[in-house]
């Protein structure tokens, strides 16, 4: 009964400051932080303490899932250069000059532990930014953030575990180190990606032979990420990288042609699962802290350290964060202009600095980097981690800095910036779905010439209610309003009504399809207009 009151109350802690955030001027994560710092005072005094490979099992497989699922896949493909120079090279130099920064600033944390310290201070978290930011980031900034957090949580946390074990071992090899990342990397894409695959495979096989549920298909595919990440982990690969994979194939299967009510509940329902992990990980953050503080300030009487120290070290780790983030965004971009134009092609007109300092203010740390570092050890053996306390305090220190500074400095850099291609990006959603609209309007003029027959009376109703269906898109044509409901019709119209409804909207999905096939518009405004129109087949219900 205690860990139902206690799962009851964290949620709806939860949602209680979610709507404590449209009160209070504070990022959520920074306020469900301090909901749970309160939750663990007197006179609550709530407890909890997850063992740490709980804790990376319950929360890392579902949030990574969900990030391979959402991300733009043209751009993923367009941008990849630049996703795997921050997602790869970027982590690298972070982890090596972080690594020794912190071990130089603090030496009470061992070399191994600094490292994997840095490791898991490398992933950034689009979730935070993106709503810092209430959707004002230029398109272009806005999807390389979620392609490089989808990309370094799983680089992250692959060092991560390196580091980690290097630290636990006393041992490590560049070279052996290099080479087995590339092993398990592989390993890892291939059991998530495969794995999401027959399960694809399996739901085109169940329909066929009508045995397809949309629910039972559902609780399935929340099962996946587990799936993946455990079986990695026990074939010796990555389980992050498996469920990453896992989630990027799952999301080209959910595009399929199949049921509408499976995708609205796909949708719904890890929507509702990303707030709620994402939220529990910084309330359990907030809960912990406290203890956390305390022992730590314990610690620092024996040792030659103090709390100004660590707040100071805190400071210096974000400026080095945001440093290096700045420098090497301004390297990458200005190699990139001077390559276009050796090669003489176009390139973009933008404010350098200015586009690099937001991109550094944007590097904000959140629930992948804590969930990371609370997944640290107790234990070596019979000796308690070294300076697992401290780690797991300067991650939570970081954590909160980078989210005041893009909270302040998002807002501060997006004023100054150009406008972006927003108005372009309306215009090209507004021709799509003329395009869609006149599909359906020239299927049902086809439809009403070959329904008409020798029975007046019916091939009238025929004309009528298709001329009644055809107007509802001329109108969409004309001002792009939603359509409005067919007035009270007698039962036999009604139901012909809403089946020709539902035909037409088949002919704008495969004209979606089509579109999406030739690459004329991307996966984003696929994923768009697919839900317009799975909610307004939704609607004829």
């Amino acid at each position: 009964m205690d860990i139902l009151n206690l799962v009851f109350l964290l949620l709806l802690a939860v949602v209680a400051s979610r709507i404590l955030a449209n009160l209070v001027p504070l990022p959520l994560p920074i306020l469900q932080i301090l909901v749970g710092v309160v939750l663990a005072l007197p006179p609550f005094g709530m407890a909890v303490e997850l063992r740490p490979e709980i804790f990376m099992l319950l929360f890392i497989p579902p949030l990574l899932f969900y990030d391979g699922w959402k991300i733009p896949k043209r751009e993923f493909t367009e941008h990849s250069a630049e996703m795997t120079a921050m997602s790869l090279l970027l982590v690298l130099i972070i982890v090596v000059l972080a690594g020794y920064f912190i071990h130089w600033l603090l030496p009470a944390i061992p070399l191994g532990a600094s490292f994997a310290l840095a490791a898991i201070l490398s992933p950034t978290d689009a979730l935070s930014v993106i709503a810092i930011a209430q959707g004002r980031l230029p398109r272009h900034m806005a999807h390389q953030l979620e392609g490089e957090a989808m990309m370094n949580d799983a680089t992250g946390l692959v060092s991560f575990k390196f580091a980690l074990a290097a630290a636990i071992s006393g041992s490590f090899s560049l070279v052996s180190a290099t080479g087995e990342f590339f092993v398990i990397a592989l390993g890892g894409v291939l059991i998530g990606g495969g794995l999401s695959w027959a399960f694809g495979r399996l739901k085109r096989w169940m329909t066929a032979r009508g045995l397809f549920d949309p629910s039972a298909y559902v609780v399935m595919v929340l099962l996946l990420p587990f799936a993946a990440f455990y079986l990695a982990e026990h074939a010796g690969m990555s389980g992050i990288l498996s469920a990453v994979a896992a989630g990027m194939v799952q999301s080209r299967v959910d595009m399929l042609p199949v049921k509408t009510t499976t995708r609205i509940l796909n949708r719904s329902i890890w929507e509702m699962l990303d707030f709620s992990f994402n939220g529990l990980v910084f309330l359990l953050l907030g809960l912990q802290f406290p203890r956390i503080a305390a022992r730590v300030w314990e610690g620092a009487g024996e040792q030659s350290y103090g709390m100004p120290t660590l707040l100071f070290t805190a400071l210096a780790i974000m400026a080095l964060l945001l440093v290096v983030r700045f420098l090497f965004v301004f390297a990458y971009h200005w190699t990139e202009g001077r390559i276009r134009r050796l090669r003489g092609q176009p390139v973009e007109d933008k404010p350098l600095g200015l586009f690099s300092a937001l991109s550094a203010v944007a590097g904000v740390r959140g629930a992948i980097t804590l969930a990371g570092v609370l997944s640290v050890p107790l234990m070596i053996g019979d000796t308690p981690f070294p300076g697992r306390d401290l780690m797991i305090f300067l991650a939570a220190a970081v954590i909160i800095l980078s989210l005041i500074v893009g909270a302040l400095g998002i807002p501060y850099f997006l004023k100054r910036m150009p406008n972006d291609d927003e108005a372009r990006h309306e215009r090209e959603m507004r021709t799509v779905r003329r395009t869609l609209a006149q599909a359906a309007v020239a299927w049902l003029e086809n439809w009403r010439q070959q329904n008409t027959s020798d029975d007046l009376d019916r091939s009238a109703l025929h004309s009528e209610v298709a001329g009644r269906v055809i107007e509802s898109y001329r109108r969409d044509l004309d001002a792009l309003k939603d359509r409005e409901d067919a007035a009270n019709e007698a039962v036999h119209g009604r139901d012909m009504e809403i089946d020709l409804r539902r035909q037409a909207i088949a002919v704008r999905r495969k004209a979606l399809y089509r579109l999406r096939k030739h690459h004329e518009i991307d996966e984003q405004m696929l994923q768009a207009l697919l839900r317009d129109l799975d909610f307004d087949e939704a609607a004829l219900r």
